[in-house]
């Protein structure tokens, strides 16, 4: 069987900027706005050059809420020359956009409030290792991590024909699937690569129906990615040069089984959306399942994964990887943990976590578990941790996951607090980075 060969090494950059608005309250409206196109058009830009590159955005690892500044890249030499270049232009970020601008532009207005604001880039460029031993989550389940995440990004290009006026941005994700270089064509591949070249005659935006319900029809078609699918690359020893790793980015969540699974353990603000209810009802339905005993697993599985998994890491010092880029609880499914000695008696309580289900749930809910531990398998809920050993890209990248972290303790917010994407996202439930 043709397999996908699953890379080991990632990779992973957090990019943006920090929040600026407030340093433009003084400035008159309409050039507000006028201002705030250029910044959001520029970082937009940006993510989508991600994409093209065929960056997988990180959240995707543990939601289907796509409000993550964050990318995962395969670790080619093309990849890490194209984030390094990403890091030039962010390091001096005010004076690419104003070369961007016309003389005109430069001389009026817009130029003296784009000076004036100074904006402070905000970019994290990562190398990630999956590890490889017996402390960590096996190849199948990192192999099924992968397919959840690749299956959720495949939906939210489904999800396109809802929204007429952001179908472009939806279906830019298609850049992604097409780019990466350890995705061939089975799964969905095929009938990505068919929708992409409809999606590239620019048709499809039209207000009657046209090139869009094609696209349409043949994702209707494509198949998921099954797990099996994948076959996870062995590690070599040469994988990290010879810098210590500074911690491990954990992952965690809930996740049903399904032709396109439904992570269950969302925390995001567009996860209550009715859209999104509508979709976990007809799931269920279609299963069979009883709402009330799958309402009463979820909560006791989000109160099984608090005290196995969040309440271990934080106990110890982790801390929530999104209290880089947010204030609000948007997913509390991933976290960073510095490098101790103790570390690998974390690790062994995380793959343990993982071992059994059952034996959590009977410890949870108490006698009585047989019928609703069948409808766990029936609704094929499973419980994953995808865990990745970092450092940065450089001793450059070292300092500044090291200055994010101090900065934390002092209660602000270090990485991009700003995303270009962001306010058009809670307003419109949901939109691709």
């Amino acid at each position: 069987m043709v397999q996908l060969k699953l890379p080991r090494k990632w990779f992973i950059a957090i990019v943006g900027v920090a929040n600026w608005l407030e340093k433009a309250q003084t400035i008159p409206y309409q050039e507000f706005f006028d201002l705030q196109k250029i910044i959001d058009d520029f970082l937009t830009k940006t993510y989508r050059a991600f994409r093209k590159k065929g960056a997988l955005v990180g959240s995707l690892l543990w939601s289907q809420e796509n409000l993550a500044p964050m990318f995962l890249l395969e670790a080619t030499k093309m990849n890490e020359n194209f984030l390094k270049e990403q890091r030039a232009i962010f390091n001096n970020i005010t004076e690419k956009i104003n070369a961007s601008l016309s003389s005109e532009e430069r001389n009026s207005s817009l130029g003296k409030n784009l000076q004036e604001i100074s904006l402070e880039s905000r970019i994290l460029i990562l190398e990630g290792i999956i590890p490889d031993d017996e402390f960590f989550p096996n190849e199948q389940q990192i192999a099924k991590v992968f397919s959840d995440a690749l299956n959720a990004e495949f939906i939210t290009i489904k999800r396109a024909e809802h929204d007429f006026e952001g179908r472009k941005n939806w279906l830019s994700a298609l850049d992604s699937v097409i780019s990466r270089e350890f995705t061939i064509d089975v799964g969905p591949i095929k009938k990505l690569k068919e929708a992409k070249e409809i999606e590239g005659k620019r048709f499809y935006d039209k207000k009657v129906p046209g090139d869009f319900e094609k696209i349409v029809r043949i994702l209707s078609e494509a198949i998921p990615y099954r797990a099996s699918l994948f076959e996870v690359e062995k590690l070599s020893n040469s994988a990290f040069d010879t810098r210590e790793s500074l911690g491990h980015i954990i992952i965690q969540y809930l996740s049903t089984e399904g032709d396109f699974p439904i992570k269950i353990d969302n925390r995001s603000t567009t996860h209550d959306r009715l859209g999104r209810k509508l979709e976990n009802y007809q799931w269920v339905l279609e299963n069979g399942i009883d709402w009330k005993d799958l309402d009463k697993l979820f909560l006791n599985s989000k109160e099984i994964m608090y005290e196995k998994v969040e309440k271990i890491i934080t106990d110890v010092g982790g801390i929530k990887l999104d209290a880089l880029w947010t204030e609000r609880d948007i997913s509390n499914n991933a976290f960073f943990l510095s490098k101790f000695t103790f570390t690998e008696d974390v690790m062994k309580q995380l793959r343990d976590f993982l071992s059994n289900p059952r034996k959590h749930l009977e410890a949870q809910i108490g006698p009585g578990t047989t019928e609703l531990f069948e409808i766990w398998q029936k609704a094929g809920l499973h419980f994953n941790i995808l865990i990745f050993e970092v450092k940065g890209l450089d001793q450059d990248e070292d300092k500044i996951l090291s200055n994010w972290f101090k900065s934390l303790k002092d209660r602000q917010i270090p990485g991009p607090s700003y995303s270009a994407e962001k306010e058009v996202i809670e307003a419109r439930h949901f939109r691709p980075l």
